[in-house]
């Protein structure tokens, strides 16, 4: 009963945040699309989600025809209806090279194709080192191997967040605005509006906006965030945006952030959930309700979408959501299942952009948008995940060490694999590269390596780490003079004395929420030492451990001869350009493709199959070497085929 009145009054709270709502824009100069597309927003708020999705790859400027909502479009049947495009390319050290000037047109073109057809463009600005001195938006946290030292509050007079404008640091960020409020101008001639979030994720550790080697104050941010605004708007007479704060749910509750209500017209958060977790993120929509009553609330980064029906039921209807790009390996769109886009984008509830009215056709409201049903409930689709492990194709001749993790969305798994014991000089040492495959086609993961000393110090210490995104096989290095103990990075004698002692070479695992398989192969260091090549057939240990499971396979072991074994046993084999198998009973078997890193490239069947051989075509796929998975009916096989 206390679970139902807390529930009715996040509802009422939540109805009363959306009625608080101007629906006029907050820049009294604001362009007619740019009320247009504020007064759409406001009047859905609280009824109606906008679904999103946010761009990579941008080779062409037909926005259908991008392949990230070519992904959205695969999986629901219907289009997007907010496209997330990026200036990264626009500013910085490399803005005139040839790619990079391509890129940002190409962004450009496609946000005005995407209004004439009726959606909304919505621009994050990864802002690329003011000073020109390196192609970087991170801090030396945010990327070790690439980063700015950049520091804006050079720019600040002595003491004071009160702008020097004849400092170099000052005038370096106001060029970089310039160059911005111009790209925005060229589309406010052609009556576009867009969605703008600048200087995101603010109290976030990794950008050099919100903090350089230790944080920037909050009110330091603010500041910066007021100068872009007075500057695009007051200045250079950018009219045509809809302006976003973008928070860190961290620094909510710490008002020296926020810039001042007059300068934003949506308070937005990202969250990524794990791979196919559709909560509505309620805690954050109510916390956000309580500090701004009178803000369209936004969802404006996530990796699988809120659903629509468990946002309805739980009072938490974002104005809009955006899962971060397929392209450039992010995957993000495949970390919602099919059924649920499908679901999502087909209910009334929710804009796609076959069902958005068209800029020329809106016309200005005063009044709420009429409430709808969602059509569906959650609990009634078929959002069951198959998690397959993909093997190494070349596990009958080389060594792996797999470490399988299972945790739910609200685990964590972890642990520190010994992969290494005894006395371990890295004191000359300048990197470490460890081959790392991840077998889950779903959600990447982050991991490290770290170091015991010996007696009689017993000291722990532990390099950044390296990120591996889903179905990956890539080559990680990782940086040695990030090697940090009590959170200190470790120089000069402190270094060497450190490094010359090692006593335990480990590999650091802790994924929150993941769920998959990673093989790691050829852990070595800069000068060819091998730390271990997995090899050998040995144990390993765990310390630590919750979880995680590690072990080594291949080069013979067990395992690989029981996946070759599982293949011969089904009858699996190519014949022609078709695979076929034979299912000893009758049952639910899927048969899928993967590229030889992992990545599933196709579907071949999925469904009920009767006993007996069975064959499925797979002359639609392009020439290369692939991997085929059947799974089910009492089988569990994977067959590398090569199609000519």
């Amino acid at each position: 009963m206390d679970f139902k009145k807390t529930l009715l009054a996040f509802g009422l709270a939540a109805a009363a945040s959306q009625a608080a709502v101007s629906y006029s824009i907050g820049n009294a100069n604001a362009t007619e699309s740019a009320q247009k597309l504020y007064n759409f927003l406001a009047t859905n708020f609280g009824t109606h989600t906008v679904s999103g999705v946010q761009t990579g790859d941008l080779d062409g400027s037909v926005v259908k025809e991008l392949p990230d909502l070519q992904a959205v479009y695969e999986a629901a049947g219907k289009y997007p209806a907010l496209v997330g495009f990026d200036f990264l390319f626009a500013n910085g050290i490399k803005a005139d090279d040839s790619w990079y000037k391509s890129y940002t047109q190409n962004a450009l073109d496609a946000a005005a194709d995407l209004w004439k057809n009726g959606g909304i463009p919505a621009f994050s600005w990864h802002w690329k080192d003011p000073s020109h001195t390196i192609d970087a938006f991170y801090n030396k946290k945010g990327n070790a191997k690439e980063y700015t030292t950049f520091d804006y509050s050079a720019g600040f007079k002595a003491g004071t967040t009160e702008w020097d404008e004849t400092s170099e640091t000052y005038k370096q960020i106001v060029e970089d605005i310039d160059e911005i409020s111009a790209l925005f101008k060229t589309l406010q001639e052609k009556g576009v509006a867009a969605i703008f979030r600048p200087l995101h994720e603010s109290g976030g550790a990794w950008f050099w906006w919100s903090a350089t080697e230790t944080m920037h104050k909050g009110a330091e941010y603010a500041a910066l965030y007021r100068l872009v605004y007075d500057r695009m708007v007051k200045v250079n007479g950018v009219n045509n945006l809809v302006w976003v704060w973008n928070a860190e749910r961290s620094i909510f509750t710490d008002a020296t952030w926020d810039p001042g209500e007059a300068y934003y017209d949506v308070f937005s958060v990202d969250i990524y959930n794990s791979s196919y977790d559709y909560q509505s993120n309620a805690t954050a929509y109510k916390d956000m309700v309580a500090l701004h009553a009178n803000k369209i609330l936004a969802l404006s980064e996530n990796g699988p979408i809120p659903d629509a029906s468990l946002m309805h039921a739980d009072g938490a209807v974002w104005s809009w959501n955006m899962p971060w790009y397929e392209t450039w390996s992010g995957n993000f769109v495949s970390k919602t299942k099919n059924t649920v886009w499908e679901a999502n984008l087909k209910s009334p509830c929710v804009y796609a952009l076959e069902d958005m009215p068209g800029w020329d056709n809106y016309t200005i409201s005063n009044a709420p948008a009429a409430a709808c049903e969602v059509g569906y409930a959650l609990a009634d689709l078929d959002t069951a995940v198959d998690h397959t492990i993909n093997f190494p194709a070349d596990t009958a001749t080389n060594g792996y060490l797999m470490v399988t993790a299972n945790a739910t969305a609200a685990d964590t798994a972890r642990g520190n694999i010994v992969i290494k014991s005894g006395k371990i000089d890295l004191s000359s040492a300048k990197k470490i590269t460890l081959e790392v495959d991840n077998s889950n086609n779903d959600a990447g993961v982050w991991f490290t390596i770290a170091f015991l000393t010996g007696a009689p110090d017993w000291a722990w210490a532990q390099p950044d780490g390296c990120w591996i995104n889903a179905g990956e096989e890539t080559t990680c290095e990782i940086d040695l003079s990030t090697t940090a103990k009590d959170q200190e990075i470790l120089e000069g004698d402190d270094y060497t004395n450190f490094m010359k002692n090692i006593s335990k070479f480990y590999i650091e695992f802790f994924g929150a929420g993941w769920s998959g398989t990673l093989f790691f192969d050829d852990v070595k260091t800069d000068a060819g030492v091998v730390i271990n090549d997995f090899n050998k057939k040995a144990k390993i240990s765990i310390e630590e451990g919750n979880l995680v499971k590690a072990e080594i396979i291949g080069s013979g072991t067990t395992t690989a001869i029981n996946t070759m074994a599982a293949a011969k046993a089904a009858g699996l084999k190519v014949q022609g350009q078709s695979i076929m198998f034979t299912a000893a009973s009758a049952g639910n078997v899927n048969v899928d493709v993967f590229s030889m890193t992992g990545k599933r490239v196709a579907t071949l069947y999925r469904g009920a199959l009767a006993a007996g051989t069975h064959a499925f075509d797979m002359s639609d796929l392009s020439k290369g070497q692939y991997i085929v998975s059947v799974k089910g009916a009492g089988m569990n096989a994977s067959q590398v085929v090569k199609i000519k």
